[in-house]
């Protein structure tokens, strides 16, 4: 059974959980640290231009947001996107309030990033991966956090390749997922980004793809639908025209691509928690 791109739905709720393990071997302090587990992460800034101590890989179980490097570049984020946090390098990352955000991570000091950076096994200037979710892989995972809390010192070496053998599993299966060499991604992004009311048929003519081909290569480059990711996008350029101008907001709506007003104002309150005019009055 092919498990690589499940919903959120098809991960078991006991598995969007807080459980997790750090442990350090004897004598190494920050550089011979290693962890796993799971997390649940309240809505709002989860890091704001800040650098860890250590590399992280983080596997998106549930939840919407944003990844974004000191250079202001920036990835959506859901279910299946796994992104990493360099030793020393500033990053930002958003969590949205709907749907609640659950995580699984894997955890290493700076000896560990090195290396598997010198094998080309990371890539520092590819932060974001889209491996999908494999429930199989996720259920070793949560094994390997109660295997790594009860491991005794002199069996920590052996957790320390376990837990390397399942970040190389996800990234092997970033690498099959990969999309196809003549999907223009960057373009893609553009186009829905530039013209928030365009019709996803007709973005899909302008790459010369058809419509489901479209679909599929956009959904492996970036992580998302084309379809979730235009809304991202015009939820970005309300929020900005709702703080930055008094327009009325049926003509935000109608600016964004909604004829009907009550169609923007639903689907803003359920993405962001309130209704845009409430959020206008809470963000002046």
């Amino acid at each position: 059974m092919d498990l690589s791109f499940l919903s959120m739905s098809d991960i078991p709720s006991h598995l969007c959980a807080n459980h997790r393990s750090f442990r350090t071997m004897a004598g190494t302090g920050d550089r011979g640290l290693l962890g796993c587990g799971f997390m649940l992460k309240p809505p709002g800034w989860d890091c704001q231009q800040a650098a860890r101590s250590a590399y992280s890989a983080v596997l998106v179980l549930r939840g919407q947001g944003w990844y974004a490097d000191a250079a202001g570049r920036r990835w959506p984020l859901g279910p299946g996107s796994l992104f990493q946090r360099f030793t020393g390098v500033l990053h930002s990352v958003w969590v949205e309030r709907n749907p609640a955000w659950a995580e699984c991570w894997i955890h290493f000091g700076a000896p560990v990033e090195d290396m598997l950076a010198s094998l080309g096994a990371i890539d520092r200037d590819q932060p974001v991966l889209t491996p999908g979710l494999d429930l199989a892989l996720v259920r070793e995972l949560w094994r390997s956090v109660t295997a790594l809390d009860a491991a005794q010192e002199r069996q920590l070496p052996a957790h320390l390749v376990r837990l390397q053998g399942l970040l190389l599993s996800l990234l092997g299966r970033e690498r099959r997922a990969a999309p196809t060499a003549s999907f223009d991604s960057d373009r893609a992004c553009r186009l829905l980004a530039d013209d928030p009311r365009l019709d996803l048929r007709l973005a899909a003519r302008e790459l010369g793809l058809p419509y489901g081909a479209f679909r599929k290569n956009f959904r492996r480059a970036v992580g998302l639908g084309p379809g979730e990711y235009r809304l991202r996008r015009r939820l970005e350029r309300a929020r900005a025209e709702l703080l930055g101008s008094d327009k009325p907001i049926s003509a935000i709506a109608a600016e964004l691509g909604y004829a009907n007003p009550f169609t923007f104002t639903n689907l803003f309150r359920k993405h962001v928690g309130l209704a845009p005019s409430a959020w206008r009055r809470g963000a002046r």
